[in-house]
Formats: structure tokens, C-alpha cells, sequence
């Protein structure tokens, strides 16, 4: 046997220290971004029998980072065109964003707020009708997106009898149009009474603590063994809380559906008042969550970036629109008060 001496051993280390000293093992990715282009960002939803409501901002360099803090407002002229025909104007909103631009408040002075909400109108959208909305503000390049309302779904929705220890279920028929390229969306929702508490603090405001009620809509899972539901929502669990669908399979035909609120609940909170809420969808909007939602990414190391749908020329964001189709159910008689 060949005995190596303690000396040689530490030359060969040093010398292959000294080898990879001058190496760069850093992995590199050759990848072409494409350059920044800055422009304003469009975004709405044109519901049918609601008024319009559309969120503009500015656009951020993602090469440069971003600024959580909220920028002035930027005044903004949008429009509402239909047919070419302008509609209206639409105004800001004036929600709860404080002015970002007001450093402290005197005592006995007031908060400044600044419109921070959408921009909305007072005409309602008519179904089937061709929207165009446009924004324009001082040193950006105007932006425009253009889309058809879809009209409203031809549904009905009953509740079945079922015993009062099972869950409830609802029947929900689609009666097709004619003509393949109608899209869908299913979704169930349960109402919840909100008591909401607000004091202003001393020295912003004087008002006294008051209560309000509202009613507010929770996104309710559902189950169901139909295969075009759970094919739609890629879900094998039980636990639907969104089911976006073609009528390539029912064309001009009545499909129907039954749908009961997922097993996770206990019966307390599905014995309430319950809406099911058909919708139908246009193409952007139902692109935009076949994408969102089922791109293979999370965990999946070959996914690759997501590119969004956009129909907004001249910058970014995306204008949809959608009508509704809907039936509230009132609380089981056995339900707790």
C-alpha cells in the first residue's frame, strides 16, 4: 500500500483552490426582455343594468421597482362611447384615500381625501350593446379598449326539497342560444349580515361612534358530479368556488345542472340565505381567468410567465363584461336566527 504524504496532499488542495479561484460557476440565463414602455392602465368591468365603473393609474417600470406609496392622483378624462357615440362622461369617486401630499393635520382640521375610487357613470349598460371607454390624461398617450356586453343568460334556478338533515341543492337550466361561443360562469354565494364599527380618532374628527348594517356577499364553494362543471373547474375535491364554461357541449340546447354547498360547511352556515348566480362572460374576461387560474404554476419549475389577455390599445390593463343572471334563496326554516 502507498502511503501519501500530508504535504502533498494540502499542495494538490491549494493548487485546485487556486484552479477554481479564477472560475465563475455563477449560472447565467441568456433571456431578451422586452423594454419598458410606460403607459397608462385601463381597467373595467361593464356589468349589464349597472353603471359603469373603470380604474385608471400609471404603469411602474419592473426593471426599476415600485413605490408602495400612493401617488397624487392623476387627472384623468374618461369616457364612455357606445357605437361610436359618446355616452357620457364618467367621475371619480371620492372613497377613503387620504391626500398623500398633506403632511399633518392641524388640530380641529380635517383629513384630505382624493378620489382614489373608480371612475363611474349613471347610465346603465345595456346587454348586447358595443362599448368603447376611453382615458386620457396630460402627457400620456391615450388608451381605449373596446367590447360587447353579452346578453343575459336564459336561466332557471330552483331549490330541490330535500330532507333537513341533507344539504340543500339547487337545479340550475341553461337554455342555449344559438350559435357556439356562449360562455359561462357558476358561482354561489351566501349572505352575511355585517355589524361595522367606526370612531375617528380626536384629532381628525369629532363625530361619535356609530353602527352600520350591510349585507355582504361570501364566495361559497359547491359540489356536484357534473362532469362539464368539474372538467371546467378542475376540481376533483369537492371544493368548486368558481366554474367557467363553453356551450360547445349543449349548443342551442337547455343544459341543466345540480349543484349543493360543499361538505366543508358545517349546515349552520349554508342554512342562510344563499344566492346562485349565473353569468355570462366575455371573451376577455373568461380568457383572463382560464389563464389566471390554470396556468401550471405554483409549484410546477418548468411553468413559464403567464401573459394576460389585454384589449386596451396604447397602454395596458383589460375592459370586460359580463351579464348576470340571478336567484336568492331565503334562510331554511330550520335555520338558526
Amino acid at each position: 500500500m502507498m502511503t501519501v504524504s500530508p504535504s502533498r496532499v494540502l499542495v494538490a488542495v491549494l493548487l485546485l483552490a487556486s484552479l477554481v479561484a479564477g472560475c465563475d460557476f455563477t449560472l447565467t440565463l441568456d433571456v431578451d426582455t422586452p423594454d419598458y414602455e410606460r403607459g397608462l392602465v385601463l381597467r373595467s368591468f361593464l356589468v349589464a343594468d349597472s353603471v359603469a365603473a373603470a380604474w385608471v393609474g400609471k404603469s411602474w417600470n419592473p426593471y426599476e421597482g415600485h413605490s408602495y406609496w400612493p401617488d397624487p392622483p392623476l387627472p384623468v378624462d374618461v369616457a364612455l362611447y357606445r357605437d361610436g357615440q359618446l355616452v357620457e362622461r364618467l367621475t371619480a369617486r371620492r372613497d377613503s384615500c387620504a391626500d398623500p401630499t398633506q403632511q399633518s393635520v392641524p388640530e380641529g382640521g380635517e383629513v384630505r381625501f382624493v378620489p382614489c375610487g373608480p371612475y363611474v357613470g349613471t347610465v346603465p349598460i345595456e346587454a348586447g350593446a358595443t362599448y368603447t371607454i376611453r382615458a386620457e390624461a396630460e402627457d400620456w398617450d391615450p388608451v381605449e379598449a373596446t367590447v360587447t356586453v353579452p346578453l343575459r343568460p336564459d336561466v332557471t334556478i330552483v331549490e330541490e326539497a330535500v330532507g333537513p338533515s341533507e344539504s340543500r341543492r339547487f337545479r340550475i337550466q341553461i337554455r342555449d342560444r344559438i350559435g357556439t361561443g356562449d360562455l359561462y360562469g357558476l358561482s354561489l354565494y351566501r349572505l352575511k349580515e355585517i355589524h361595522r364599527e367606526w370612531s375617528c380618532e380626536e384629532r381628525v374628527c369629532r363625530d361619535t361612534t356609530y353602527i352600520m348594517e350591510a349585507t355582504s356577499r361570501v364566495a361559497t364553494s359547491y359540489q356536484t358530479s357534473d362532469p362539464i362543471l368539474i372538467a371546467a373547474a378542475r376540481a376533483f375535491d369537492n371544493g368548486i368556488s368558481f366554474a367557467s364554461f363553453s356551450d360547445d357541449t349543449f349548443d342551442a340546447r337547455t343544459q341543466t345542472f345540480t349543484i349543493s354547498p360543499s361538505d366543508y360547511y358545517v349546515s349552520q352556515v349554508t342554512d342562510g340565505r344563499l344566492v346562485v348566480q349565473v353569468a355570462a362572460l366575455s371573451d376577455d374576461v373568461y380568457d383572463a381567468y382560464q389563464i389566471a387560474n390554470f396556468s401550471g404554476g405554483d409549484d410546477n419549475p418548468f411553468v413559464e410567465p403567464i401573459n394576460l389577455p389585454s384589449n386596451v390599445t396604447g397602454g395596458y390593463g383589460l375592459v370586460g363584461a359580463l351579464a348576470l343572471a340571478e336567484v336568492t334563496f331565503e334562510a331554511r326554516a330550520s335555520a338558526t336566527p
